[in-house]
Order: C-alpha cells, then sequence, then structure tokens
C-alpha cells in the first residue's frame, strides 16, 4: 500500500489547543498570494492554452471562428502533427538508450564506485516508480504549452521480486522509499508572478482536485491535520483545456467527492509556523521567513504545515522551458509558434468547405405568384414539382460559379508555413509545393535544419528538467534509503546530450585507433581516451591495465635502440641512392629540354620553306597571267592590222 513519508521534523505532532484557531492567518497569508499569482497567470496565458489544446485535440468552440459567417468546424491536423512529431523526436532522443543519463563522481572523491552503483540502483527505481512515463507527458506540455512542470514525491511502496531459494522461485515483498514524478498541466501550477525561475520565485504552488477518500487516508495516517473537508460542487472547478466544466457529465452546482488542495511550497513568514511546526533558528533567513510546505484545503483548510524536510531545503517542483522566452517564467511551446499559420490554414479550408455546400446543395429561384400555396421546396430525387405554368418559366437553378482551384495551392503554403514555424519539417507536402521532396538530398536537408532546432530544446530539457531530476532523485534517497544508496551527496549528471557528447567523442577516438599504429606513443593516449569516455564502472582498472602494457622493457629497448640504429643507417644509404638518382633525373631532363629545342628550330625551318615555296607560286601565277595578257594585245594588234590592210586593199580596188 502507497503512503506519504510523515515529516522527519515532527511537523504534523499534535499542537497546543491554543493556537488551533489561528490557522486562518497562515492560510489567509498564503491564499492571498497564491489567488493573485493565479489570476495573473489566468489573465496573461489560460486563454492561449484553452485554444492550443482545442487545437491539438480537434474541439471546436465559438471561439474558433475566423469570420462571422462561418459554417465549417474544420480543424486541420498540421499542428497537432507537428506536436506529435517534435514530441516524438525528444522523446527518442532521451531514451533511445538504456542509459538514459548518467552520474558522475565529483573530482576530489577517491571511491567513484558509489555514486556509479547508485546510478544503476536509481535507473531500477525509476523504472518501477514509472518515472519515464511522467517524463513523456512532461514533454508533451512542454511542446504543446511551452512549459513543462513536475513535481517529485517521495512515497513507500511495495515492491515484490523474485528470489531463487532451493524449494524453487519465491516472491519477496520490501517496504521501499521510492521517489515518484508527476506531470503538472501548467493551469494547475501557480508561480510568483515575478519570477524567472523556481530558484528566483518567493514561491509556487500546485493546484489540483484530490478524491476525497485520499484525503480521509491521509488523515486517518496522520498526515494530514483532522479538520473536516468536503467535496466542492461543479461550479467552483477550475476550466482545464477549454471545458466548459471540470466533469462534462455533471451539471453545474452538482456536488463533487472530490477536494480543492493547494500544495504551496515557498517562503512564510516564521511566526506563522511558531507552535504549529518545529522552526530552527538556521532554517529562518534574514527576512524572518521560512522554507515551508503548507498543503490547504478547498482554500481555506490547512491540513499540513511543516518546514521543508529535505536535506538540501530545495523545492520538489521542477520545470522547463521549451523555447525559451527571456525575462519569462513561460515559455514557449510548438503550437505557440505555428499557432497563426494553422489559424489562416483553418480559415482557408473552412472557406473552401462553406463553398462546396453552396456548390454542391442544389438552389432554386422560383416566381411565388406561380406556385401552389405552401409549396415543400425541399429537393430530393424523383420530385414531382407543381407550378402555374411552364417549370422552366417557374424554377430556375441559381449558381455561384466554381471554387478557384489556387485555393488547393493556397492551403499546402499554409501547411508549410505551419511547418516552418514548428520547426517540425516534414516530407508529406506535395511535390508541386516543395521540390526537395522529390530527392533524397533535399529530404536530408530537410531532416538537418529541424534537428538542428530541434537541439536547442533538448538541451533546455537536459539542462532545467532531467539534471535536476536526477540529481533531486539521488538527494531523496540518500536522505530516506541510506542502507540503498551511499551518503555522497557531491556528484555530476550528464544528460542525455552528454551521454551523446561523449560516445560521439568515443566513436572518433575508436575510429583513430584503426589509422594509429600500435607501436605510435599517441596509440596509448587514444587508447586511455577512449577508456576514460565510456560508461564501465571498471575504467580505473583498465587505465592501469594500459599504464603497464605499455611500459618499456629493458631489453626490448635495447633492441629498439639497434633497430633505429639499422634504421638510420638504412636510412642514409637511401638517401645517397636517393641523390644520385636525383641527378640522373635532372640530366635527362636536360637533355630532353635540348631535344625539345632543337624540334621546335627545325619545325620553324619546315615552316619558313613553306612560306617560300607559297610565295613562288603566288609569283609564277603572276608571270603566267602576265605573259597571257601580253599574247592577248599581241593577238588584238595583228587583228587590227589585218583589218587596215584588207581596208587598204578595199579602197584599192574601189573604181575612182
Amino acid at each position: 500500500m502507497a503512503g506519504q513519508i510523515n515529516d522527519p521534523h515532527g511537523a504534523n505532532a499534535p499542537v497546543a489547543s491554543k493556537v488551533e484557531d489561528s490557522w486562518g492567518d497562515l492560510s489567509s497569508f498564503i491564499m492571498d498570494h497564491v489567488t493573485a499569482a493565479r489570476d495573473s497567470r489566468d489573465r496573461m496565458y489560460k486563454q492561449r492554452w484553452d485554444a492550443y489544446e482545442r487545437t491539438y485535440r480537434g474541439m471546436w468552440s465559438d471561439q474558433e471562428r475566423t469570420r462571422e459567417g462561418e459554417r465549417s468546424r474544420i480543424i486541420a491536423p498540421a499542428l497537432s502533427q507537428a506536436i506529435d512529431s517534435i514530441s516524438a523526436q525528444i522523446e527518442d532522443a532521451i531514451f533511445s538508450r538504456d542509459q538514459w543519463f548518467d552520474a558522475i563522481d565529483d573530482v576530489n572523491d577517491g571511491e567513484r564506485d558509489d555514486v556509479e552503483g547508485a546510478r544503476v540502483k536509481l535507473v531500477e527505481d525509476f523504472e518501477i516508480a514509472g518515472v519515464p512515463e511522467q517524463i513523456a507527458k512532461v514533454i508533451l506540455n512542454g511542446c504543446l504549452y511551452g512549459t513543462g512542470i513536475g513535481k517529485i514525491n517521495i512515497t513507500r511502496r511495495e515492491v515484490k521480486t523474485v528470489a531463487q531459494t532451493p524449494q524453487g522461485p519465491s516472491v519477496r515483498t520490501e517496504i521501499r522509499p521510492l521517489v515518484t514524478l508527476d506531470a503538472v498541466p501548467p493551469w494547475e501550477f501557480v508561480i510568483d508572478t515575478q519570477a524567472r525561475d523556481l530558484a528566483s520565485a518567493m514561491f509556487c504552488a500546485h493546484e489540483t482536485f484530490v478524491p476525497k477518500t485520499v484525503i480521509w487516508s491521509k488523515q486517518h495516517q496522520g498526515i494530514y491535520r483532522k479538520v473536516f473537508v468536503d467535496g466542492a460542487p461543479a461550479a467552483e472547478t477550475p476550466t482545464p483545456g477549454g471545458q466548459p466544466i471540470y466533469d462534462q457529465t455533471r451539471q453545474s452546482g452538482e456536488y463533487d467527492g472530490s477536494v480543492w488542495v493547494t500544495e504551496y511550497y515557498g517562503l512564510v513568514p516564521a511566526k506563522l509556523l511558531k507552535g504549529r511546526a518545529e522552526v530552527d533558528a538556521d532554517d529562518i533567513d534574514g527576512h524572518g521567513m521560512v522554507e515551508a510546505i503548507v498543503v490547504i484545503a478547498n482554500e481555506s483548510e490547512i491540513l499540513k504545515a511543516q518546514v521543508n524536510p529535505f536535506i538540501m531545503k530545495d523545492r520538489p517542483i521542477i520545470a522547463y522551458q521549451h523555447d525559451i522566452v527571456p525575462g519569462k517564467f513561460w515559455g514557449r511551446g510548438v503550437a505557440e509558434k505555428g499557432w497563426n499559420a494553422q489559424r489562416a490554414l483553418d480559415a482557408e479550408l473552412r472557406a473552401r468547405m462553406d463553398a462546396l455546400g453552396l456548390l454542391t446543395s442544389p438552389m432554386l429561384g422560383a416566381d411565388i405568384t406561380r406556385l401552389p400555396r405552401n409549396p415543400d421546396m425541399r429537393v430530393r430525387p424523383g420530385k414531382v414539382w407543381l407550378t402555374r405554368g411552364r417549370p422552366s418559366e417557374v424554377l430556375e437553378p441559381i449558381l455561384l460559379g466554381n471554387i478557384d482551384p489556387n485555393t488547393f495551392n493556397q492551403s499546402s503554403e499554409m501547411e508549410r508555413l505551419v511547418q516552418v514555424g514548428t520547426g517540425a519539417i516534414e516530407s508529406n507536402a506535395p511535390l508541386n509545393t516543395d521540390r526537395r521532396n522529390e530527392t533524397a538530398s533535399g529530404i536530408s536537408m530537410i531532416q538537418s535544419s529541424a534537428l538542428k532546432r530541434l537541439r536547442r530544446s533538448v538541451w533546455n530539457l537536459e539542462r532545467q528538467f532531467l539534471n535536476p531530476l536526477v540529481r533531486k532523485s539521488m538527494w531523496r534517497y540518500m536522505q530516506f534509503n541510506p542502507e540503498r544508496y551511499p551518503q555522497d551527496f557531491q556528484f555530476r549528471v550528464a544528460g542525455a546530450m552528454g551521454i551523446v557528447s561523449r560516445e560521439f567523442e568515443q566513436s572518433n577516438l575508436t575510429a583513430l585507433l584503426s589509422v594509429v599504429p600500435p607501436e605510435s606513443p599517441a596509440y596509448q593516449v587514444i587508447l586511455k581516451g577512449v577508456v576514460e569516455l565510456s560508461g564501465t564502472p571498471k575504467r580505473d582498472e583498465l587505465l592501469k591495465q594500459i599504464e603497464e602494457m605499455f611500459k618499456p622493457n629493458p631489453e626490448q629497448q635495447q633492441m629498439q635502440q639497434m633497430q633505429a640504429q639499422m634504421a638510420m643507417q638504412q636510412a642514409q644509404l637511401e638517401m645517397v641512392k636517393l641523390q644520385a638518382e636525383i641527378e640522373e633525373i635532372k640530366a635527362e631532363i636536360e637533355l630532353t629540354r635540348e631535344k625539345t629545342r632543337h624540334e621546335r628550330i627545325t619545325a620553324d625551318l619546315e615552316d619558313e620553306k613553306i612560306d617560300i615555296q607559297a610565295a613562288n607560286t603566288v609569283i609564277g601565277r603572276e608571270k603566267a597571267r602576265a605573259t597571257f595578257e601580253q599574247n592577248e594585245i599581241a593577238r588584238q594588234r595583228n587583228e587590227i592590222d589585218a583589218k587596215k590592210i584588207a581596208a587598204q586593199n578595199r579602197a584599192k580596188k574601189s573604181p575612182k
């Protein structure tokens, strides 16, 4: 049977009756601060959180309308898919290895095996307590609302193990303290309004409904004060997740058997705890405040009040921002980054569906003066329309046009903007919208860009949530289960990304071992680095064995010196031989150069001969042309002379 661990400082011990009536002062001080902080939180964030959850779960409400005449209620799954995708990637980055965190002892501690053994036990206890499942819920809350919050509890629980005996297997039951983790939704968490983180906050509180039977059980065990508590009506229930009431199966004002419990973790005036809890002088700070834990039922009755019982005086609340918002406690989640694009996508799809309704449902225009009285205007197959005159003249279908096909491309673009805004770049966009989806290299580029943005969120989760979770859980076990865990409160925590970095460096060193020869001095250094980066508990023994293995042997050293001298002489001979070969190569190069120059001169002379021959050919051609012209002139002269002689002869023969 599970039960809360009682206060080790005796805070639940009975107090004097004279202070029974003054519990109201403490309750008023706490609830005044909590109520003011809750109102401020709801005023700034509650409406956004409700809208994010409705979109994630596909729940439509009047607040989802993007225009007054909108009838369609469709909600596109783009943002929901991005939230699931990123949360799944973060979970895979953390829990894909069995060793999803590591505890490293401090440098000054000579015994390092104790913390390593405690780490193995802590992993086992985490699995029994269901801590990984709660971490997954915290991650989903962080992606959805921007801030993931968890509450660390310490409980006693029956743990059953199977032991092998000579008579056969037997079941052994052990009552063991276990550290559990509860994922806290943001609307159930209240923090100091001006706080930027949990460490700087004056207080923080967890408000939730608890079944009345649980309260009665803890009162019976002496954990809570025996005061009258009753269930709250439904009308006084907060509205988480945008739902109209806490439980939709009940009407407003209907009785409920649950109690509104406020768990306050923070500073309270020391004078309000005097007489109610043991307050040491060391617990009071300079302002007269004490770090306390107070549980209040229905915002009025104090069930428990005690000084912080934990040895490190730390608060059992841890939180992380999915994306850091400087100066704010509440972070920025996936839903917030893709919200505007999601709204635009929903508006586009709803407008298209409204237009389809106008196009697919037939509409008629009718001459009311030519229709029978009280006509049934509903359209159905096989209906007979009664008209006074030709139906084509009385009835006329009304068409409003067609849907613009560009709306399909616009909706694809809106989906792409959701992916760009959230960082959940997927390859499911149409090819005509994102051409990178056609190639493997394009998809690789998409994944590389998404992983770069995701790595920052994983770092935030590790630094702000996982490391404090491991550290505080180890402190709780060391305090409440000292027989199982060592009393070594100084250690370091390496989360998922730290383990990945170590594994990456170890893989690089292992790759170097394959190219570095074993006789090289660097081989020993690399081998020691591989062992130091490993997670084995026998690292120190392995390092000692490596040192012994690489210690030099005198005979081996002498042999190595002789080999070195012989190698030096051989190197000198090789050098002389190499120089001779170099001189020979130089001579061959010079001879080749001279041959090349001679061949170039010969080629130049051949070119000149060709030019002279060409010139002679031209001159011969010109001489032949001149001879031809001279012959032609002589022929013409002969013809002229012949004509003259003929003319003279004719002249002599003619009578005078």
